[in-house]
């Protein structure tokens, strides 16, 4: 093999890593987390991810499947909740962006951090575990017009926030991507009103075509009867 080629193997097996991001706080996140859980606290525009982690001296998780880079406030909090210091470093591999967790001994706890996103929430699954969606607070799903989950989660259950709360346990190697499309709890009432308002106006317009109809045609009728009208 020639050896560009081999070079060209050797990027794209190893990815375009990089490093330097700043890392966040664990005030910012809801931790501890749960053991062999991963749980996404969704809110509108951001996700943040909470991983449990067992007896690990390096973590390296797939974040997107598009290459994208969007990564921020990395932590990691043993069980007991102290702060623990890690490397860092994340990159791309096939188009698929990854991120890793280096530390200087075996570690046991959760690590966490945030990315942006939309209503629409999707991620690929690549290792058994349990999974929970945490959806805002006030909005919901299931609604086969305004959205649903896919696979239809095992459980589903409220938090002490009110929040919905989807529970699949050990999903993968099952399904290979969990998807969450949510909706303001209020959606389904005011979507039924607005049809009512349309209902009501469909049938004001049609009785005033109506009776335009009959007045013209009573006036053809006085008409071609030789009668004004």
């Amino acid at each position: 093999m020639k050896p560009y080629l081999i070079l060209l193997l050797v990027i794209l097996a190893a990815g375009c890593i990089t490093t330097g991001i700043d890392t966040g706080a664990p005030r910012q996140y809801e931790l501890p987390g749960i053991n062999n859980t991963t749980i996404y606290y969704l809110n509108l525009s951001t996700i943040q991810v909470v991983e449990s982690v067992t007896n690990q001296t390096s973590v390296k998780l797939i974040i997107g499947d598009s290459g994208d880079m969007d990564f921020r406030d990395p932590v990691a909090v043993d069980y007991a909740g102290n702060n623990v210091t890690f490397n860092f470093s994340k990159g791309a591999i096939f188009g698929r962006s990854f991120v890793r967790f280096d530390f200087n001994s075996s570690f046991s706890g959760f690590i966490a951090y945030t990315q942006s996103d939309g209503q629409d929430f999707t991620r690929q699954l690549t290792d058994n575990g349990s999974v929970r969606v945490v959806l805002p607070e006030g909005y919901t799903t299931g609604s086969n017009f305004l959205g649903i989950a896919q696979p239809p989660p095992d459980n589903i259950t409220t938090d002490s926030k009110g929040r919905d709360v989807l529970i699949w346990n050990n999903p993968y190697p099952k399904y290979q991507t969990i998807s969450v499309k949510y909706y303001y709890r209020d959606a389904p009432a005011a979507l039924l009103y607005f049809f009512i308002f349309l209902l009501i106006a469909a049938v004001v317009i049609f009785g005033y075509y109506r009776l335009s109809i009959r007045a013209l045609k009573k006036k053809r009728d006085m008409v071609e009867k030789g009668k004004k009208p």
